[in-house]
């Protein structure tokens, strides 16, 4: 099932909308339809809506079948972001990733040090010692925990920070969570994420490595100024059955510039889950992301941003995230 939400008229009246063939069928609208009007109280709420689902699938989908065309979105209701995250951890589940991001990293904000690591690499043909991931990132799918309150939908300008002169961006698979969880298992963190989007981290490259490096603390200002999310999200029946061969793409100006697929995660996704909630509890309403999929960011495919372009990041059965990109630096 796909899922958006929209704002439906001037006195600020929400509803979902949920996809069906071709058309979009707006929730609140169906079930006024139908006259199941105590069923309106999930009607904007996409959390609230996910768990009934779990429970009531029958009911929602004769909601959705029955509905008739006056139930249509309209072209006077706008998209707006489908959800506000109570928290938000990002995992780092591609190795490839991590590698080609620390190359990058190395290029474009330690350029003393970039003859050295082609040297090295050239001659060894091995990857650059201080790049390559340590032995603790193998034993536990690693998050960091960032600003869930600068998240911005699709459509939305996003400006970078003042400081920033690395302007980057990060392709990552967006998890919802719908269901309370503590010291999961497997099987069971997994069940708790409630649907996908498409994801975008926005970064400030040049400030990172004094951030992380220096001080041993971050990401916060080379992240924490904004992250995007897909106006459409995916329950995890349309996506679970697929998820190795979906393939992604980064467009930058209406031009393909990387392309990937999600087959490169050295932990599941339910792994990762289930290790953010060892020993504390996850909630309902959080976000998490996979990490970037590989070389599905600027420090790795070489196409960072600069101001006024337009970043489209696409995955495959889910759709895509895209912004207009504000700086004061000089493109």
């Amino acid at each position: 099932m796909k899922i958006k939400k929209l704002l439906m008229d001037n006195q600020g009246t929400m509803s979902l909308a949920i996809q069906r063939d071709d058309n979009w069928i707006v929730l609140r609208l169906a079930v006024k339809e139908i006259k199941k009007n105590h069923l309106l109280a999930f009607c904007d709420d996409l959390i609230y809506f996910l768990q009934y689902r779990e429970t009531h699938m029958d009911e929602i989908d004769e909601i959705i079948l029955s509905a008739s065309s006056k139930s249509f979105v309209r072209s006077d209701m706008t998209e707006v972001m489908v959800f506000k995250p109570i928290l938000y951890r990002d995992f780092m589940l591609s190795e490839r990733h991590v590698i080609n991001n620390g190359r990058g990293m190395v290029k474009n904000c330690m350029a003393s040090a970039y003859p050295i690591l082609k040297a090295y690499e050239f001659i060894t043909r091995h990857t650059f010692p201080p790049i390559k991931p340590k032995k603790a990132y193998y034993e536990n799918p690693v998050y960091y925990k960032g600003n869930h309150l600068s998240f911005v939908g699709s459509g939305s300008e996003v400006s970078y920070p003042d400081y920033a002169t690395v302007l980057d961006y990060e392709l990552e698979l967006g998890m919802i969570i719908t269901k309370e969880i503590r010291n999961a298992d497997e099987k069971t963190a997994l069940d708790s994420i409630g649907a996908f989007c498409v994801f975008n981290d926005f970064s400030a490259r040049n400030v990172q490595i004094p951030e992380m490096r220096q001080t041993g603390f971050g990401p916060c200002k080379a992240k924490d100024f904004a992250s995007s999310i897909s106006n459409v999200v995916v329950t995890p029946d349309e996506i679970l059955p697929y998820i190795e061969t979906l393939k992604t793409r980064v467009i930058i100006n209406n031009k393909i510039v990387a392309t990937s697929q999600m087959n490169e995660f050295i932990f599941p996704l339910g792994q990762a889950v289930a290790y953010a909630s060892k020993g504390e509890t996850v909630y309902a309403g959080e976000f998490m992301g996979s990490g970037t999929i590989a070389n599905c960011s600027g420090l790795e495919n070489g196409y960072l941003l600069e101001n006024g372009d337009i970043i489209r990041l696409e995955i495959d059965r889910i759709g895509f995230v895209e912004n207009v990109i504000k700086s004061k630096v000089k493109s």
